[in-house]
């Protein structure tokens, strides 16, 4: 979303709240909620997809139970905290965050309210601790979440990574959102007997799940860390051109992408990709270099190297196969080979050729020369989309 486009929205937004508080003046409740909005937006919950969840969404559904589903404190009063939110996280937290996190969070809180408010409308007898009350609770919260999540992946800034592969980050986020919410809904429950007892309490399973998610996020950042140092080696060594694997890696996924694979199976696909050259390091042998190994032989050694890991023997098993041919001599395909296998080699082959001074049209020709049986005719059409999609070739 350019910035210009992005102030105006937020001055809209801003207004809009600002009017929703004045002509359905609810209190001073209005004040202290959009101030709530703000101040949640100072420690966010960690994420799968390391943008973090402000606490938003517990704010607005511990106001919706509270109010009984009142939009004007939920949305109106978000709204109205937007340019003030927007510019603590833009503080805090730098303006790439910034701009993930809105217009998306808001967006989901917007749906949340109003989904809540409406179906509390159409309740005959309100009551915070009914079982049908919590249900259209827990609705609204999953409505809220998958809105916000289909925002981000549609409008915020998002890089080169496919729509479809930007949805799936989105939605990975769903547990910091089912605590939020879920803290939410324990506050509103236990404050007529508790008092604001209520909230140490219901900081509990936030609590618990900050410190667990936030473990989470700095596993997967160290495996992700290790993971693509130990892909540089070859590199480092002179064995294959400088980002090879790197740049392979972000093409695979976009290719597994456009072909259906789903989060993990894109997982491994990149973790294969940054490891598959892995092998080439036998070659410092120079017994082992002296027999002029072909790169079935590299894949195979890099599959026994990878598979050392009992974690990754998924990833191992794709690279084993990397160098497996499309079809042999009267079969129409090989069934065991994966659609995931043919993205990696498809990948690496092309960066291969682009590196050693071929146009990107030149090399996708080369691909397309040994479709008979090295390549899936199928894969190679998904990365000619891929490069045409970003303006590296013509359509």
């Amino acid at each position: 979303m350019p910035d210009r486009f992005r102030l105006i929205v937020v001055a809209v937004t801003f207004a809009g709240g600002v009017a929703s508080g004045v002509l359905w003046w609810p209190g001073p409740e209005f004040v202290l909620v959009a101030l709530g909005y703000v101040v949640a937006q100072v420690i966010p919950m960690p994420t799968p997809s390391r943008l973090g969840v402000s606490m938003a969404p517990a704010l607005a559904g511990a106001t919706a139970l509270v109010s009984h589903g009142s939009a004007v404190l939920v949305v109106g009063a978000g709204a109205a905290s937007l340019p003030l939110s927007l510019l603590v996280v833009h503080v805090l937290h730098g303006r790439r965050i910034g701009n993930e996190r809105f217009p998306s969070e808001p967006a989901g809180v917007a749906v949340f309210g109003a989904t809540f408010g409406l179906a509390v409308l159409a309740l005959a007898d309100y009551d915070v601790a009914g079982v049908v009350t919590l249900l259209a609770y827990a609705a609204a919260a999953g409505c809220g979440y998958l809105a916000s999540s289909l925002v981000r992946a549609t409008i915020a800034v998002q890089g080169r990574l496919p729509q479809r592969l930007r949805l799936i980050r989105a939605l990975e986020d769903w547990p910091a959102h089912a605590v939020l919410y879920a803290a939410a809904a324990l506050y509103a429950i236990t404050l007529p007997s508790m008092g604001w007892w209520s909230v140490p309490l219901a900081g509990l399973p936030y609590g618990f799940g900050y410190l667990s998610l936030h473990r989470l996020q700095a596993t997967r950042r160290t495996y992700d860390q290790t993971i693509r140092a130990l892909g540089r080696i070859p590199e480092a060594g002179g064995m294959v051109a400088t980002g090879h694997v790197e740049r392979t890696a972000e093409l695979a996924v976009a290719i597994g992408s456009d072909l259906g694979l789903g989060g993990r199976a894109l997982d491994r696909l990149e973790y294969a990709a940054l490891l598959h050259d892995i092998g080439r390091l036998v070659l410092a042998n120079p017994a082992v270099a002296a027999t002029s190994p072909s790169d079935s032989d590299v894949a195979v050694w890099g599959a026994a190297i990878i598979g050392e890991a009992e974690y990754l023997a998924p990833v191992a098993d794709l690279v084993a196969v990397m160098r497996s041919p499309y079809r042999r001599p009267g079969e129409s395909r090989d069934p065991g080979l994966s659609p995931a296998a043919q993205a990696l080699r498809v990948s690496s082959d092309y960066d291969h050729a682009v590196a050693s001074g071929k146009t990107p049209v030149e090399a996708v020709e080369s691909l397309h020369v040994r479709s008979a049986y090295d390549y899936d005719p199928n894969v190679i059409a998904v990365l000619r989309a891929v490069l045409v999609r970003r303006g590296v070739i013509a359509a």
